[in-house]
């Protein structure tokens, strides 16, 4: 059998052990009662998520006193890797195939051996203090609850392992030397081979020998990884605690650290298969049914079944990406923009005399230095090098340099020598757009100047659109860039021009972003049109009015790690908790499911403002946000339905929210089909498109569906179901989306061929 024959069938095995053990749950498990159990729960489940959110951060503490101090790596940094490597975990190999992963994700910060003996120091550490737990807590168990004979013999097999953990780890503290290579040389022995000198051996040994170094030299170290255990393990058995008496379940201290200590053996045991499954469930049931209150194994498994789903989403949401590091410039010609025909190189020249706002100044939460740099690389360029002479006013070395280090692809010239020597090597074509000091521009007025050829001795302006042929960024041959008292006279000659888009030309698609900013007179202007840059034209007056809450929300993000598409995941897990408070048809928690709605619709912005402040916009990125937006009409209107049933006890609403949730579908369905055919591979343009498109010899019926539609936006429905949550009357909603939901997509059907003609997009 070979090594990939193996590995098959260990996988597949291991999956049908667990198909096993969850149809096993299953069969014991009333789902009617569990299904009921869980709406019960209420706001015990976002509680006990708190607490398990508790225990992630308490194994991030441990992690982290494992690694050599000072440690060069963040805690926040730690723990979106941990998140990460163990939502890969829980859908593979659980304890397997994360921790790889995690000196894999670290590489760029953290040399790998000591990544690797952090990893297993913590691992190793987690797994013996949690055996001594479970010894304490299976004597516990034995002193203090009424047990069968079954599980008293259980609980004391359980403690006596503890105990010889406990004294095998005791030794390995204590001890001096190394046991891995002692062991591989004596194998060597016996059988003749070679192993104990071999590469691998070599890497482990090492490895081993600097996790017993951070242990016995350092005695609190020992002592955090111990309390940070336990601290685990109390908020686990607070999470078993607070689901099982939520659920009606009696449950004391000591039997919720019964149940967790049982459920930590069941883990470890079953580590070998994919998310758990069927484990998870099976010794849930087993433990609850252990002291004797068999009734609250369902919510349990269940609750532990969603916290599990929960922080796989998070930890795949914000999965870290490595810092970028430098690379070669005929390797840098593709970027997130698009690829451009040849390496671009811009020149930025952050200061001169006649401005006097600084490149640190910030714009919408990010420097204005940083915001030149960010839109070149965005745009495409394959080099930026920053005129900084030594000596120069108001210089900060320190600026650029962290800027160089952080983005890449960045030449920081001090001297008119490296200044030509940076463009002689980095210029290949001969050309080089230059942006000066007081200018703000957007990555595609810059993509559009990479694609302008200059003439020797020629200086060009690059366009912010017809009615404004002056941006402030020039164009020019590469050697001609070198005399920087020529450029600077250029630049300047620019800045004297004012005229300039504002942000609602940018917004409307009628120009480039191109913004001067000379005296601080001009910051406060230059902030509000680049703020109103990142609207869309498509923005209707409820979403003008939403982004006056979300615009502030999204420039005081734009400085943390916090990506748009991981925004995008956590609004969708708002939308999901919403739908489920709507589901139990009573009032307040309508009225709290129907804010929670209307924070998200209006947080809904946040994720496409940050794409475009941080200059992060994607194909990719706008299907995210497509899906969540209609994720959430689907889980609203999934909930509504059985909070409707429960509220007037009709059994007709759930057909009326089959028609809602079938009319949705039908929607989406067209809209997506729309969306690839009529945007030209610009997501982003549907409305815009089929606006324009859709009132085409339009009847009155059309152009009253296509008036009434913005009802029904994400920006605007959620309004209305807050003043319909106030009146207790949210089953109206089912039953005008039901209504609403199948005209518009009949509409949509009667307008299609208007819809797929042939016409030119406009480019975004």
């Amino acid at each position: 059998m070979t090594r990939a024959s193996r590995a098959n069938v260990i996988r597949w095995g291991a999956l049908a052990v667990g198909i096993v053990l969850f149809v096993g749950a299953l069969y014991y498990i009333n789902l009617s009662m569990a299904v009921g159990t869980i709406r019960r729960l209420g706001v015990a489940l976002p509680l006990a998520l708190f607490f398990s959110g508790l225990w992630h951060l308490a194994r991030t503490w441990a992690w982290a006193q494992c690694f050599p101090q000072p440690r060069n790596v963040s805690f926040l940094r730690l723990a979106r890797v941990r998140l990460a490597a163990e939502a890969f975990s829980y859908l593979t190999l659980r304890g397997i195939a994360g921790e790889p992963l995690k000196v894999v994700l670290l590489n760029d910060r953290v040399d790998t051996r000591e990544a690797t003996a952090a990893v297993a120091l913590e691992r190793m550490a987690y797994m013996i203090v949690t055996a001594l737990i479970v010894g304490i807590g299976s004597v516990l168990a034995i002193l203090m609850l009424p047990l069968t004979r079954l599980w008293f013999r259980v609980f004391r097999a359980f403690a006596l392992t503890a105990a010889i953990v406990a004294v095998l780890a005791g030794l390995v503290v204590s001890g001096r030397g190394v046991y891995m290579q002692a062991l591989l040389l004596r194998m060597d022995r016996w059988f003749g081979t070679s192993i104990a000198s071999g590469r691998i051996s070599r890497f482990v040994t090492a490895v081993e020998r600097q996790m017993l170094d951070l242990v016995r030299g350092n005695p609190r170290r020992l002592a955090v990884l111990v309390a940070s255990t336990v601290a685990a393990y109390v908020f686990m058995a607070l999470e078993a605690w607070v689901i099982l008496r939520a659920s009606g379940t009696p449950v004391s201290a000591i039997g919720a650290m019964t149940v967790e200590t049982f459920s930590r053996v069941a883990s470890f045991a079953s580590a070998f298969i994919p998310a758990n499954l069927g484990a998870l469930e099976a010794s849930s049931l087993a433990a609850v049914a252990a002291i004797g209150v068999a009734g609250g194994g369902a919510a349990l498994a269940l609750a532990r079944r969603i916290r599990g789903l929960f922080w796989a989403g998070i930890g795949l949401a914000i999965y870290p990406r490595g810092a970028q590091r430098p690379a070669p410039a005929d390797a840098e010609t593709a970027v997130a923009g698009g690829e451009l025909s040849t390496p671009q190189v811009l020149l930025y020249i952050p200061r001169d005399p006649g401005v006097k706002v600084s490149p640190t100044v910030r714009f919408a939460g990010m420097g204005l230095g940083e915001r030149i740099l960010r839109s070149a690389l965005r745009a495409g360029y394959s080099r930026v090098i920053v005129w900084e002479p030594e000596g120069s006013a108001g210089a900060s070395p320190r600026l650029f340099t962290r800027l160089a280090r952080e983005i890449g692809r960045s030449t920081i010239a001090r001297t008119p020598e490296t200044l030509r020597s940076a463009l002689s090597e980095f210029a290949i074509d001969g050309h080089v757009t230059v942006v000066g000091a007081g200018t703000l521009v957007s990555p595609a007025l810059l993509r559009d100047a990479a694609e302008m050829a200059t003439d020797a001795g020629c200086v060009r302006d690059v366009s912010a659109g017809d009615d404004w042929p002056v941006s402030g960024v020039i164009r020019m041959r590469s050697d001609a860039a070198g005399d920087a008292a020529f450029v600077s006279k250029a630049l300047a000659a620019r800045r004297a021009e004012a005229w300039r888009p504002n942000g609602d030309d940018v917004s409307s698609g009628r120009a480039r972003l191109a913004i001067r900013v000379v005296d601080t007179d001009d910051i406060a202007r230059a902030e509000h049109h680049l703020r109103r840059s990142s609207y869309k034209d498509t923005d209707a007056t409820v979403a003008r009015f939403n982004r006056r809450i979300s615009l502030p929300i999204s420039i005081a993000l734009i400085p943390t790690p916090l990506t748009a598409n991981q925004l995008s995941v956590i609004l969708v897990a708002i939308g999901f908790y919403s739908g489920w408070l709507f589901s139990f048809g009573s009032y307040w928690a309508g009225v709290g499911a129907a804010f929670l709605s209307l924070a998200a619709s209006v947080l809904d912005g946040c994720d496409g403002e940050i794409a475009r402040l941080k200059y992060q916009e994607s194909a990719l990125g706008c299907w995210i946000e497509t899906v969540g937006d209609y994720s959430y009409y689907i889980a609203i209107f999934i909930g509504m339905t059985f909070g409707a049933v429960h509220q007037t006890g009709w059994g007709l609403f759930y057909w009326i929210g089959m028609a809602a949730i079938g009319g949705t579908l039908l929607t989406f369905a067209l809209l997506i089909y729309l969306r690839t055919r009529i945007t030209a591979g610009q997501p982003t343009r549907l409305h815009a498109v089929a606006r324009e498109r859709f009132n085409t010899d339009a009847s009155l019926w059309t152009r009253i569906t296509w008036n009434l539609a913005f009802v029904a936006t994400r920006a605007a429905m959620p309004y209305g179901i807050m003043v319909l949550a106030f009146l207790y009357a949210l089953p109206l909603v089912i039953v005008l989306a039901a209504i609403g939901s199948n005209l518009y997509w009949v509409t949509l059907v009667i307008k299609l061929r208007d819809l797929l003609r042939e016409e030119e997009t406009v480019a975004a």
